[in-house]
């Protein structure tokens, strides 16, 4: 497994996508996930723009892992014309993908929603995302979600992800587990290798058992090593390279947590870089 780092934390701070990718790479880290909304929306750049994250990227020496298209709006809500402009956003996306070379684009599965039934929100959610697919099967580029531990979200452990993906049944949609929201789910080293050989892609952060504090990995109850220890173990990278791809392992920390907003993007990104390298063997630069 290779480490990255995404770029979230540089984009709260009001830090340039190109300063971003500038420090990720001054860590050694090689992989890079994109944030595809503020300072990565693909509708910020022009075409020539962003060719030129491209090329600085290549020049650099590190590579787009994914983009996180974090949308406005529901994919799982009764009206059809929210999704309209979420589907022009996923669009450019893919687009923008293409032109980093991105093998992967991570989006939201969707909430619940009173007045829906849950069951018609879900179908609403897995009609969209078989859409989607089909839109990203000309550019060979796999789409991914994650789960989020919060009683309104449709997804929120490793068992509904399973069942989302079953329900889906396309060979381009992919699991990336954000170990830190598979701990709050109480989800354990079991279900993570129930999942793995459908997994392509985790996030590394942190918490303190109870809330959403996205903090450095090692610093809280998460046991992120015995997650990866599982993908590992069970096919996660097996399934990356029958793809003919890299599994990776990315950094994704806020700054607004309690124990991290006080420090650089850099220092949160190097801390958890060391704390990794130094205790997770199964992940390298």
């Amino acid at each position: 497994m290779k480490l990255g780092a995404g770029t979230y934390a540089w984009s709260a701070q009001g830090y340039s996508l190109e300063d971003s990718i500038r420090e990720i790479a001054s860590l050694k880290i090689g992989y890079i996930d994109i944030l595809g909304t503020g300072h990565g929306h693909p509708a910020a750049f022009t075409l020539e723009g962003k060719k030129d994250i491209r090329k600085l990227m290549d020049d650099l020496g590190v590579s787009a892992s994914s983009v996180l298209a974090l949308y406005e709006g529901n994919i799982a809500g009764g009206d059809e014309r929210e999704r309209d402009p979420i589907r022009e956003y996923m669009k450019q996306v893919l687009e923008f993908c293409g032109i980093l070379g991105a093998g992967q684009i991570l989006y939201k599965p969707g909430d619940k929603i009173i007045g829906i039934p849950n069951t018609l929100a879900w179908a609403n959610s897995v009609a969209f995302s078989r859409e989607m697919a089909a839109l990203a099967r000309p550019y060979n580029i796999l789409l991914t979600f994650e789960l989020v531990p919060r009683p309104f979200a449709l997804v929120q452990t490793i068992e509904e992800m399973e069942r989302y993906l079953a329900d889906i049944e396309r060979d381009n949609v992919f699991a990336n587990l954000d170990l830190g929201h598979v701990a709050l789910a109480r989800d354990g080293a079991d279900d993570v290798a129930a999942i793995a050989s459908r997994t392509v892609h985790a996030h590394l952060n942190d918490n303190d058992t109870f809330d959403h504090t996205n903090d450095v990995v090692g610093t809280g109850s998460a046991p992120i090593g015995e997650y990866i220890t599982a993908l590992a173990a069970h096919g996660a990278e097996a399934t990356c390279r029958g793809l003919g791809r890299e599994f990776v392992a990315g950094i994704e920390i806020e700054v607004s947590a309690d124990r991290v907003h006080d420090l650089t993007p850099l220092d949160i990104n190097r801390q958890c870089r060391d704390y990794v390298l130094e205790h997770i063997p199964e992940i390298t630069l």
